[in-house]
C-alpha cells in the first residue's frame, strides 16, 4: 500500500512537480529471511537511526512514532510516516532541500510484511535540475539494513563484502546465482592477473559502496576463462575491468545489457584518484537500480 502523504509533504511534492520533473536515482527492494514482528521493528528502528543522524530536527517523540500517521516539518525539511490499515506496510518519507544547491531530495523507506517474508524497500528521488551536477550515492540506511538484517537475493545472502570464486564449487555457485531468475540485484564480477592483486578497483571498497544494490565477486585468474565457457563468450571476465550481470541475465541476453566496464583513464591519472573507478561503477549501479523492475515497486509509489 503506497504512502498517503500528509498535506505538508504532499504540498511540497506538488510544488516540486509543478516546477520541474522528479528523477528517481536509487531504488532497492530487499527480502529478509527472518519474517517476524521483531525483525520489522528492527528495520524500522534502523530507519529512525538514519533519520536522527541526518535530520535530527525531524525526530519525533517516542509516542509520536507509535502513531499510524505522523507528519512534521522544519524549514527546508519535511517528514511523513504512515502505516496501512492492516498494519502490514510502514512507510517513511522525507523531503529536504540542498544546503548549497537548487535540488530537493525525497527518500521513501518501506518495511512490509508480504506474508511469507519481510521486505525492506528504499527509493531516492530528486528534482531534475538542468545544468546542475548530480552526484548520486546510496543512502547509508541501505548499508545499515544489509549489516543488521538477514537479507537475501536469489537465495544468496546480501552482504557488504566481496565473495571469492576460486574453485569449481564456488564457480558453480557463482554461475547459478548469475543465472537465477529470482535475482533482483546486479552481480559485479572482478578479476586480477596472475601474480597481481590489481582488480581495477578495491573489491572491498566497491562492495561497501554498493551494498544493498549489488553483489561483488572476485574471480581468481585461473577460474576467469571458465566463466565465458559457462555463461557465454560474450559475457567473460577481463582482469582489471568489471563485468556487470544485470538481473534477468541469460546466455541469450544482449551483451550491451550486461556490460564490461573498463577504467578508461590514462595510466598517469589513475594514481591521482584511486576511487574514481569505484564511483563510476557506483553511479552505473544506481542507474541500473532505477531501471530494474520488481514485484514490490508499487510499495514505493506515492498516493
Amino acid at each position: 500500500m503506497p504512502l498517503s502523504l500528509p498535506p505538508s509533504l504532499g504540498k511540497t511534492v506538488t510544488q516540486i512537480r509543478s516546477k520541474s520533473s522528479i528523477r528517481h536515482v536509487v531504488r532497492s527492494t530487499l527480502r529478509s529471511t527472518n519474517h517476524s514482528t521483531s525483525n520489522r521493528s528492527r528495520a524500522q528502528a534502523l530507519v529512525w537511526e538514519w533519520v536522527g543522524a541526518k535530520w535530527p530536527r525531524l525526530m519525533p517523540s517516542a509516542s509520536e512514532m507509535e502513531r499510524q500517521h505522523f507528519a512534521y516539518a522544519v524549514p527546508g525539511q519535511e517528514l511523513a510516516v504512515s502505516t496501512s490499515q492492516d498494519g502490514l506496510v510502514w512507510t517513511l518519507a522525507v523531503a529536504y532541500n540542498e544546503r548549497r544547491g537548487t535540488r530537493t531530495w525525497i527518500t521513501r523507506a518501506v518495511v512490509a510484511d508480504i506474508g511469507d517474508a519481510d521486505v525492506m524497500a528504499l527509493q531516492t528521488s530528486c528534482t531534475d535540475v538542468a545544468d546542475a551536477p548530480l552526484v548520486v550515492a546510496p543512502p547509508r540506511l541501505l548499508g545499515a539494513w544489509v549489516e543488521r538484517l538477514e537479507l537475501e537475493d536469489g537465495a544468496v545472502a546480501v552482504r557488504g563484502e566481496p565473495r571469492d570464486v576460486r574453485d569449481a564449487q564456488q564457480l558453480a555457485a557463482f554461475s547459478s546465482h548469475v543465472l537465477c531468475a529470482e535475482r533482483t540485484l546486479p552481480v559485479i564480477a572482478l578479476s586480477n592477473k596472475l601474480n597481481s592483486r590489481f582488480y581495477g578497483v578495491d573489491p572491498r571498497g566497491l562492495a561497501e559502496a554498493v551494498r544493498g544494490l549489488a553483489h561483488v565477486a572476485c574471480v581468481a585468474p585461473e577460474i576467469a576463462p571458465r566463466v565465458a565457457e559457462t555463461l557465454g563468450r560474450n559475457f567473460g571476465i577481463v582482469a582489471g575491468a568489471a563485468r556487470i550481470y544485470a538481473p534477468g541475465f541469460s546466455m541469450d541476453s544482449a551483451a550491451r545489457d550486461h556490460p564490461l566496464v573498463r577504467d578508461t583513464r590514462s595510466g598517469d591519472n589513475k594514481p591521482e584518484d584511486a576511487g574514481a573507478f569505484r564511483r563510476l561503477l557506483r553511479q552505473k549501479i544506481c542507474a541500473l537500480s532505477v531501471g530494474t523492475r520488481t514485484d514490490f515497486d508499487a510499495l514505493l509509489q506515492p498516493a
